[in-house]
């Protein structure tokens, strides 16, 4: 089984728009509901969420120009790219690694699905904007 996992859409929005729904965690829990239910924010990097499948304490780092949304949850990352395609059209893209102390398969798989479903209602949501 793979350790790593990416999940691909295009949003039909330009990049900018969907620069600003991705990199605030605020929004997650339209967008990524899946994942999250409920997002605080700590200070000017640092959120608290509580989600489905349990709470999390996670950091944000940024950079607009080359499309960086990542998250460090602990041990884990999750690193997400935007590109724009053209003036109304931005490439989203998801890695998704397993981290060590998720060792069962199956949820392992659970987690794929997830993700790929809220990359999926994050597409419809930003969309509709």
């Amino acid at each position: 089984m793979k350790d790593t996992h990416l999940t691909k859409v295009i949003i039909e929005r330009p990049y900018n728009v969907v620069w600003k729904i991705i990199s605030d965690p605020i929004n997650y829990p339209q967008i990524y509901p899946f994942w999250l239910s409920k997002v605080k924010k700590v200070d000017s990097n640092s959120y608290e969420g509580k989600g489905p499948h349990g709470k999390y304490k996670f950091t944000k780092i940024i950079e607009h120009d080359f499309g960086i949304v990542d998250l460090k949850l602990g041990e884990e990352s999750s690193r997400t790219r935007l590109f724009s395609l053209d003036d109304e059209s931005t490439v989203v893209i998801h890695l998704g690694v397993r981290w060590k102390d998720m060792k069962n398969p199956l949820a392992w798989f659970f987690y794929k699905r997830g993700v790929d479903k809220d990359f999926k209602n994050a597409k419809k949501v930003i969309e509709k904007l």
